[in-house]
């Protein structure tokens, strides 16, 4: 059997690796074990081969893990790989950043068990950041939870910068709920909050010619484009919210970028 975790998320990644030989181990206690690091040392694929065709004479399963699978090119790893699909007592986990190349792509598929781990977004990373502060026992004010989650979205790893983010918070022993002032003290901000802050501004403005304005502000200060549209995802409610939605379907699509989504965000009151 084949475990497949792969996608550039790799700190909810190796947590899933992690767990599985957890679960595994208990059910075989005396298994045999293998890791390889095949980015590291790519010829280790040969050790892997060998290690699960190799007979376990005192245990009942064997276990082999392996990272960076897709560093490998070899005809034969594929069909070593392909020989274990299906093999009843002999379980290969494989994490990987990136998703496979053609030929490899059969570990998507069944029999092989195949799991994805992108970056998280909007409603997820939200869940995500709200289930890591509740097992550190943080609370935020609405406000402080909408900055960390808007500062997150301009990071790729987010999720391994939000567990650190959170750690730092909790070691700092702040009252509860934890307010967006407190974290200034603690959150390498990177000139993040004149983006988050601006991105509010631009929510909470009345005209269209005032959220241009505050727009303007952060372009020339050659702010990232991507980083101030999740921002005002963050801040904005109700239609605004669904527009925003529609725009990312547009950017993601092809048909807009950035750039021309916050302009046509900021502007659409003029139209009236």
């Amino acid at each position: 059997m084949i475990y497949f975790f792969y996608g550039p998320d790799s700190y909810r990644r190796s947590q899933k690796l992690k767990l599985s030989i957890e679960e595994y181990r208990k059910k075989h206690p005396a298994a045999d074990l293998a890791f390889f690091d095949l980015e590291e040392e790519p010829d280790d694929w040969i050790k892997a081969r060998d290690f699960l065709n190799q007979p376990s004479m005192f245990v009942d399963s064997k276990m082999l893990i392996v990272k960076n699978s897709g560093e490998v090119k070899e005809k034969e790893w594929l069909k070593v790989l392909k020989s274990e699909l299906e093999t009843p007592h002999t379980f290969v986990f494989i994490s990987d950043e990136k998703k496979p190349l053609k030929a490899f792509e059969f570990l998507l598929d069944p029999p092989a068990k195949s799991s994805l781990f992108g970056e998280l977004e909007g409603r997820l990373l939200e869940m995500f950041v709200k289930k890591e502060a509740e097992v550190r026992k943080i609370d935020f004010e609405k406000p402080a939870l909408e900055f960390l989650l808007g500062r997150l979205t301009s990071f790729p790893e987010r999720s391994w910068i939000a567990v650190n983010d959170l750690d730092k918070i909790s070691l700092a022993k702040f009252s509860q709920p934890i307010k967006f002032q407190d974290l200034k003290t603690v959150i390498d901000w990177d000139s993040n909050d004149d983006v988050f802050g601006t991105a509010r501004q631009i929510a909470w403005s009345k005209t269209w010619s005032e959220k241009l304005k505050l727009l303007e502000k952060l372009l020339l200060q050659k702010k990232e484009a991507a980083y101030i549209f999740n921002s005002l995802a963050y801040s904005v409610r109700g239609k605004e919210l669904i527009r925003l939605a529609d725009y990312d379907a547009a950017i993601k699509g092809g048909n807009l970028d950035y750039e021309e989504a916050l302009l046509d965000f900021v502007i659409l009151d003029s139209r009236f």
